[in-house]
């Protein structure tokens, strides 16, 4: 076996860049915090340091780092930070509106405020779904040129170093490439069809030099590119001797780690391929905590029966914002379609403006919305702020246990934004019903409803 991949998973524990470049000191107060820690991320995900919050909500941290892009992390908040040596850095936010309040003040403040900016910006472009993604080709690119030149123009707000400038820019074109790679499964993900881009579409990434391990350490936009190109080019792979030879031409161990990493997540509800990916992490390791753990995602899907069409669904008894308990037996006689989501979901927050429009298009039929929070029980009054301020319809629910609730292990629910159709009389119609912003949906719920 290559001792390169023998000793890679020694790597995915203890891999570290021990950066020696100069020393940052972070500091700063949370207002309504639940969540007791924060921390700075590699992005490589390993943490690189961490507070405790006092009483108050105040916190202070330093370290030793390189310049370069990470990751704030609060609870299931995050945010790319920009920091450099010699920084002192101060970050308020309120925890109930973390990136509406976020906000960086002394050394490093301007361009780290550019970034909360150039992040929202991103957002409010993105966010008519229909507008964005449902056009053609040509327009589409044009929408994501938009984003690039929109985010670019915020340079002239911020009073920013020219390091950084370089450093931005780089960034702005990996993310637009990150675009042009992701429009077919954004595509499905958000409007749930499949489309097959012309032959050119791709030509801009097809010239990406993918072998760049600075980039690869400092750019996460380029991680992201260069991740999905090789695991894409791993899945192609018909066999486990065929994906071995794909993973041997990667050009780093970092690289190698992320993917191998990855591997574990790929051992899913396609049976057969789920043993090709336990077969390659045995392949490529001798490390058997990783291995045990694989082995026991794979007895899990195996043994996962799955809930279908006209089964009876699992029953559910989640509290109100009032504290009023709902059963899903109180709903029968109605068709429920369930939204299960979280504050910190993204993708979950872009099917707010479409499940609102299904409300006001059914709102005299036989149809009840209930969205089902995932959020942790300390995030609670987070959760009541949301629905709220955004004037969330339909019946919102906060779940027991978060994803470990009796209701999300029956339908299996590990991932979200996810959508569940239940028919008068308790039976599943789909247990991965389409989203609010899929036509399909429509449709369907135009044909039982009717």
């Amino acid at each position: 076996m290559n001792k390169f991949f023998t000793t890679i998973l020694f790597f995915l524990i203890c891999f570290t860049v021990f950066a020696k470049s100069g020393k940052v000191i972070i500091s700063g107060k949370i207002k309504n915090h639940s969540i007791t820690f924060i921390e700075i991320s590699q992005l490589n995900n390993q943490e690189l340091v961490s507070a405790k919050l006092d009483a108050h909500g105040e916190f202070r941290m330093s370290t030793t780092l390189e310049e370069g892009y990470y990751l704030l992390e609060y609870g299931r908040n995050t945010a790319y930070i920009y920091l450099y040596p010699k920084d002192e850095l101060t970050i308020n936010f309120d925890a109930k509106y973390f990136e509406n309040t976020l906000i960086f003040d002394g050394q490093g403040a301007a361009r780290n405020n550019y970034l909360v900016k150039k992040s929202k910006i991103y957002k409010e472009l993105t966010e008519d779904l229909d507008a964005f993604y449902k056009v053609d080709e040509l327009n589409y690119l044009k929408n994501i040129q938009k984003v690039k030149s929109s985010q670019k123009a915020l340079f002239s707000q911020f009073n920013l170093e020219d390091f950084f400038i370089t450093a931005e820019k780089k960034s702005l074109e990996y993310e637009r490439l990150l675009s042009i790679q992701n429009y077919k499964s954004n595509y499905k993900f958000y409007l749930g069809d499949e489309i097959t881009p012309s032959k050119n579409f791709y030509d801009p990434i097809k010239k990406l030099n993918v072998n760049s391990e600075k980039d690869y350490s400092q750019q996460p936009y380029y991680r992201y590119l260069v991740n999905s190109i090789w695991s894409k080019r791993i899945d192609a792979a018909p066999n486990v001797e065929e994906m071995l030879k794909v993973l041997r031409k990667v050009p780093s161990q970092a690289l190698a780690i992320n993917l191998i990493n990855g591997f574990y997540g790929k051992i899913s509800s396609n049976k057969e391929r789920a043993k090709d990916y336990l077969d390659l992490i045995k392949s490529v390791t001798k490390y058997q905590p990783f291995i045990d753990a694989s082995e026991k995602r794979f007895e899990e899907v195996m043994k996962a029966k799955g809930l279908t069409q006209g089964d009876v669904s699992p029953t559910f008894s989640y509290e109100t914002l009032d504290g009023k308990i709902i059963k899903l037996s109180d709903l029968k006689g109605k068709y429920v379609y369930i939204d299960v989501w979280a504050t910190w979901c993204a993708p979950c927050i872009k099917q707010v403006p479409y499940l609102k429009k299904l409300e006001k298009r059914y709102h005299d039929k036989n149809i009840v919305f209930v969205s089902i929070s995932v959020d942790k029980k300390e995030v609670k009054p987070t959760w009541k702020q949301m629905v709220n301020d955004k004037e969330l319809g339909g019946l919102q629910l906060f779940a027991d246990k978060s994803f470990d609730s009796d209701f999300m292990n029956a339908f299996a629910v590990n991932s979200i934004p996810r959508f569940i159709l239940i028919d008068p009389k308790g039976n599943i119609v789909d247990p991965e019903a389409p989203r609010p912003s899929f036509d399909k949906t429509r449709v369907l719920l135009d044909r039982l409803l009717n």
